[in-house]
């Protein structure tokens, strides 16, 4: 299995719609847990209306990727206006080097 950093930037005309699909999306992630070490919502400092939001996904391609991303209620409805997909190579210790020492 490989990990997968996901971006997505919203359509800031599609707020509506966002918000009529937010439990759909919520149901959709918690089915997907087995595969999703990550995601959150993305905001502008100091705001609190969304902008896009991130994955951090694990899978076997990026075609699988992709796949889980346009199954999405968020995508099939047209809240997001772009999506974007790398490879990510976690660092072997950046998890223990950033821990707060004693």
């Amino acid at each position: 299995m490989n990990h997968y950093a996901v971006h997505f930037e919203d359509d800031p005309g599609k707020t509506t719609a966002r918000e009529a699909h937010l439990e759909a999306h919520r149901a959709y992630l918690e089915g997907c847990a087995d595969r999703l070490v990550s995601a959150g919502v993305l905001v502008r400092e100091g705001a609190a209306t969304p902008v896009g939001g991130w994955w951090l996904v694990l899978a076997a391609s990026e075609l699988e990727v992709r796949e889980l991303v346009e199954a999405d209620p968020y995508f099939v409805h047209g809240v997001r206006r772009s999506v974007r997909i790398w490879r990510y190579m976690p660092m072997p210790h950046a998890a223990s080097a950033a821990a707060p020492g004693p």
